[in-house]
């Protein structure tokens, strides 16, 4: 598929102004970093990009198997990390999962960072760098794709307030993105949303530990920190609640009842089926974090879940 870059429009213009961030500036403590040393800034088919938008330097890095520079269309991987992180501390904590399924599955990955570690999205709550420079941070990553080269299938997923700005491709850029998954990201409330919801459909995925205490599955306010020090992002839907939202606005929704879940081991799997599906995945035993098989992911002792394998799976089913 080709995602071209259209010329932006007064309405997308004033999101972009006024839409809000995901994450804070020299970040408090929240989205937890990895505490386990991953792939070297050296890798082979890694590569390093820039480019300056809104005068601001941003930055990326790319990994491309052997052989897949060489095909044009090849599908390609955003990986957004959440606040205080960067596309490098992302890829150290989940970039051996996602590299070999890179290796094997044949598709790029690309590891965007934000502005000085945080976001522009689609909540309304909260103030950082990034929300208060009204960064186009959706142009941003039309650069990245464009940097690539490809004619192949986006997809993107995004860790906590990643996470949001995933949801934010999903509702503002439906053309750039074949699907989006969020991990320990709950839709905002719509007094919390900040951004349109009216644009064409994006089959997404969710996943969220039932533990997170930043992020709660049950919904209500996300504040990040602690003592004096926390900062609010607003309000959240529930987990179930979040993901029948977008059912409704991808028109799977059916009756409205939620369908039956089907649970394998540690993690419950609810879905919306149908031409543009949503999926929830709630896992037992994991708090604001990103489960793996391997458990490397701030080493957090929780359950072991394959979310990487599991979500590049819904995407190539979903928006092949």
């Amino acid at each position: 598929m080709n995602h071209p870059s259209p010329p932006p429009t007064l309405g997308l213009a004033a999101c972009l102004v006024l839409a809000t961030v995901v994450g804070a500036c020299a970040a408090p403590p929240g989205d937890p970093l990895p505490s386990v040393v991953g792939p070297g800034d050296d890798s082979e088919g890694l590569s390093g990009h820039s480019v300056v938008l809104d005068e601001v330097t941003r930055t990326w890095s790319a990994y491309r198997p052997p052989g897949t520079a060489l095909d044009p269309a090849a599908p390609v991987l955003l990986v957004i990390h959440g606040t205080g992180d960067s596309g490098s501390g992302i890829r150290h904590g989940i970039g051996p999962e996602l590299e070999r399924l890179a290796d094997r599955h044949g598709f790029s990955i690309a590891y965007v960072d934000g502005h000085q570690n945080n976001w522009n999205e689609c909540r309304r709550e909260g103030d950082w760098p990034a929300k208060e420079k009204g960064l186009d941070d959706v142009g941003l990553m039309r650069e990245v794709i464009d940097s690539l080269d490809t004619t192949g299938p986006v997809y993107a997923v995004g860790f906590s307030s990643g996470g949001h700005m995933a949801m934010r491709l999903a509702l503002e850029a439906p053309d750039l993105v074949d699907a989006v998954a969020a991990v320990a990201a709950n839709p905002p409330t719509r007094r919390n949303l900040d951004c349109p919801a009216d644009g064409e459909a994006v089959p997404i995925m969710f996943v969220q530990g039932r533990e997170d205490t930043i992020n709660p599955i049950d919904g209500g306010e996300v504040r990040v920190g602690s003592g004096v020090s926390a900062k609010s992002r607003g309000d959240v839907l529930s987990a179930v609640d979040g993901a029948a939202w977008f059912a409704d606005r991808n028109g799977v929704a059916g009756d409205g009842t939620v369908p039956p879940g089907h649970t394998d081991g540690d993690a419950e799997t609810i879905t919306w089926e149908g031409l543009d599906p949503v999926r929830l995945v709630m896992v037992d035993r994991v708090g604001h974090s990103f489960p793996t098989l391997s458990g490397r992911w701030d080493g957090d002792g929780g359950a072991e879940y394959d979310a990487p394998g599991e979500i590049w799976r819904f995407f190539t089913s979903a928006a092949p």
